[in-house]
């Protein structure tokens, strides 16, 4: 069963109302950083940001509220298909984390990047109780495919699936393997496993052991970087929740969020959008000019010798009087092409990193450019890639 992936509807019985968020992963005071470190190596994304991934749709599911008493009490457990956990493996070792030389500083591919085209990952539901097997016969969920089956062959070892394995349906949603895998971990491990359901208890396992074991540490320069801290786009959990209609104003119990129609409301009209598209909807588009705002007068740039010492490199000639409007034939100069990299053609900012970077990772400062930002923030070297 599969809905429309804008609208907030339970995963099995495709409701709309009445409705639950279950958060996989949670953050645990028991957790020491070696081991945080270890998830958000493997994860790929930035030291210390386990607590954004843990509010992000990645990490969460939606059910109906029955049915999601009954996902958080292990009556039924969602696992990655053997298709999906062999998408999940594959990923790790493209993705530049596993068999990383120490001094290694490149940029890791991030979790996100292994959603398929359809935007949602397919999870086999396997029922333990009568309940649980009563919502297989109750609503229509997909059987597997013959991709989903690996073509009839156990991932690893490689060997025949055993008899039966085709009768546990499939249904599909946003949230990674990563954080599905975890909790059917250790549902596996609660609930009596058979031949059959064991399988993909193997398959959970493997996924878990990536940051679980010690077979891929990440590198100690991971492990001492700066944490991840709040500036102009990121969001706490509670300014987020204006943001995000499926975030409620209250937690039901750990792990659960209930959403409400009145939540969803409150949440529309304070997001920002919303208040723009207002805004422009009162706009006259056919309103002229203010005759005075025409013609300003000209207006003496603020100079400062002291900012303009500190700039350094950084700093670009300006007219001395800005007219209003400006002569045609002046264009500001692109803060990216001033910045130093593209002196040296060719030069690696990945081997060569700004002076900033090993600092303090404070920003921004008054030599910060836009191409410092985007390194700094996602690993691109802007002003190299404008002079190619």
């Amino acid at each position: 069963m599969t809905h429309p992936a804008n609208t907030a509807t339970c995963i099995i019985s495709g409701a709309a109302e009445n409705l639950r968020q279950c958060h996989l992963i949670t953050e645990s005071a028991d957790e020491g950083e070696l081991h945080i470190a270890r998830k958000e190596w493997i994860f790929g994304i930035p030291r210390g940001s386990i607590s954004y991934y843990t509010q992000s749709r990645e990490n969460i599911i939606i059910f109906r509220e029955d049915i999601c008493k009954m996902y958080t009490r292990g009556e039924f457990v969602l696992a990655p298909t053997f298709k999906t956990y062999i998408d999940t493996m594959a990923f790790v070792q493209r993705a530049g984390t596993t068999d990383r030389k120490n001094d290694d500083e490149s940029p890791r591919r991030p979790l996100t990047a292994l959603i398929s085209p359809e935007c949602r990952y397919r999870y086999v539901f396997i029922p333990f109780t009568d309940a649980a097997r009563a919502l297989q016969q109750e609503f229509r969920m997909q059987p597997q495919t013959d991709e989903d089956l690996n073509g009839g062959w156990l991932p690893r070892p490689r060997r025949p699936l055993l008899e039966g394995s085709n009768a546990y349906p499939v249904v599909e949603c946003h949230a990674h393997p990563f954080s599905v895998a975890t909790l059917a971990e250790t549902v596996f491990r609660l609930r009596p496993s058979t031949e059959i359901t064991a399988q993909w208890l193997v398959c959970s396992d493997r996924i878990v052991d990536l940051w679980r074991c010690k077979k891929h540490p990440p590198p100690q320069w991971f492990v001492d970087a700066p944490k991840f801290g709040e500036d102009d786009t990121d969001l706490s959990t509670t300014e987020a929740s204006g943001y995000d209609p499926l975030l409620s104003e209250s937690k039901c119990e750990p792990g659960l969020v209930r959403l409400t129609r009145e939540t969803d409301a409150a949440a529309l009209a304070a997001d920002p959008r919303t208040k723009v598209t207002n805004w422009f909807g009162k706009a006259d588009l056919k309103a002229k000019p203010i005759e005075e705002e025409l013609h300003r007068s000209p207006v003496k740039l603020r100079r400062s010798s002291r900012l303009a010492a500190r700039a350094g490199p950084y700093a670009s000639s300006s007219p001395e009087r800005c007219a209003s409007p400006p002569p045609e034939e002046w264009v500001p100069p692109s803060p990216p092409r001033r910045a130093p990299w593209p002196s040296a053609r060719g030069r690696d900012p990945i081997r060569y990193p700004p002076a900033w970077e090993k600092r303090n990772g404070r920003f921004p400062t008054s030599n910060f450019s836009s191409n410092d930002w985007a390194y700094f923030q996602y690993g691109v070297a802007l002003a190299a890639r404008t002079n190619e």
